[in-house]
């Protein structure tokens, strides 16, 4: 792959601006936790740092971040505090699909909302076609309930997926999908529930919404699953789910790094009762530290090759093959994977202080369960690399 495929000129800028305010947002994380939402100094922390818009459209005030500094700025937050970073992702993320997807009235009615100044409005949202839409004059009546709506809190516009109904039941494609549409419309339509009672990532506030027959104009509709760009560059040819992939990505990166950190600086002072010797004076602790570092980086460097990989195919036009779909997919979750993985052995050895909700250690466990669960993680992952390998009859 020759291609050329550059890294945005904003990358060192970006992570200089995560240095920055990544202080406060560590800061808050606690506070995050107990709001289970941002509080309003990390949202305009994220947003003075341009961290909900880099994804954008140049042409919409973003950067249009490549995979791999999407991967890195991420991962560098995430470090920080493992809530905003996920709110961040997301948020960047979907303002990004929406400002790129939504057809041009559509984009000039949203754009003409937003205050002087402010190019797009942050948004949030769950593709999923969970809702019923009826179709209407000039668009639909939308009703239903979603979830997972992550950063909803301090988002203004809300996207969400809804079956086109056909003499009230949901209209059926010939490939046996329902004929589906997302559905972008301000927050002041839509019921935020209050229902994100979790066991990790509880500060990202990714609660229910739902509404009961709002109306949305065709104009502010996309088709899904495969909606088309009318702004952007080779970023916007993503498949929607694909397309929140990158970001993701160096989320658990970030997580496992500052478990790995913090153990080590714990692990030198920290004696357990009846011991003279503390516990990084442990054979035992120096090997699986070993193996944790190894473990985490060896899935960093994966999944930033197959970033990499993925770009180059953007800027080359080439399509990707069922394998290299699969290798991609996989690389997300051998990531995830290894980074719940490191943050097992960081509680393990940081002993009875972890078991205390001040203690951050069983956050970074707590965060890295939930996360883990996300669409783009699971064992089907591999299962598909071994069915393409078969497939095609090796790699």
């Amino acid at each position: 792959m020759s291609t050329e495929a550059p890294r945005i000129p904003e990358r060192d800028a970006l992570l200089k601006a995560v240095a920055e305010i990544g202080p406060l947002i560590e800061a808050n994380a606690a506070r995050s936790e107990e709001l289970r939402h941002l509080p309003p100094e990390s949202v305009e922390a994220l947003d003075a740092a341009d961290l909900f818009s880099f994804i954008r459209p140049r042409e919409v005030g973003g950067f249009e971040a490549d995979p791999v500094t999407q991967h890195e700025v991420i991962e560098a937050l995430a470090y920080f505090d493992p809530s905003a970073a996920w709110c961040a992702f997301i948020g960047a993320g979907s303002s990004a699909f929406a400002a790129a997807m939504v057809p041009d009235d559509g984009f000039d009615e949203i754009r003409s909302s937003q205050p002087a100044g402010s190019p797009w409005p942050r948004c949030a949202g769950s593709p999923s076609p969970t809702g019923r839409a009826e179709p209407v004059d000039g668009g639909y009546r939308l009703s239903g309930r979603w979830g997972w709506a992550s950063g909803i809190q301090h988002s203004d516009w809300v996207f969400a997926g809804g079956a086109i109904l056909k003499d009230g039941e949901p209209e059926m494609t010939p490939i046996g999908i329902p004929n589906a549409k997302v559905m972008v419309m301000p927050k002041s339509d839509l019921v935020v529930e209050d229902t994100w009672h979790t066991a990790g990532l509880r500060g990202t506030g990714s609660t229910h919404f739902s509404c009961d027959g709002v109306f949305v104009p065709e104009h502010r509709t996309l088709p899904f699953p495969f909606p088309v760009a009318h702004r952007g560059g080779e970023l916007f040819r993503l498949p929607l789910l694909g397309f929140f992939g990158p970001a993701f990505s160096g989320f658990p990166q970030g997580v496992g790094r500052r478990a790995i950190d913090d153990i080590l600086a714990f692990a030198v002072s920290k004696q357990r009762v009846g011991q003279t010797t503390t516990v990084a004076d442990r054979g035992a602790f120096r090997h699986d530290t070993g193996v944790a570092d190894g473990r985490l980086r060896s899935a960093g460097t994966l999944v930033r090759h197959e970033l990499e990989q993925l770009w180059h195919r953007l800027h080359s036009g080439t399509d990707a093959s069922a394998l290299d779909s699969a290798r991609l997919l996989q690389s997300f979750t051998n990531n995830a994977q290894a980074a719940a993985e490191v943050t097992e052995y960081a509680y393990r050895y940081a002993g009875g202080d972890a078991v205390f909700t001040t203690n951050p250690f069983q956050r970074y466990l707590r965060d890295l369960k939930v996360a883990s669960q996300h669409i783009l993680v699971g064992d089907h992952n591999h299962e598909a690399v071994g069915t393409a390998l078969l497939a095609a009859g090796g790699g």
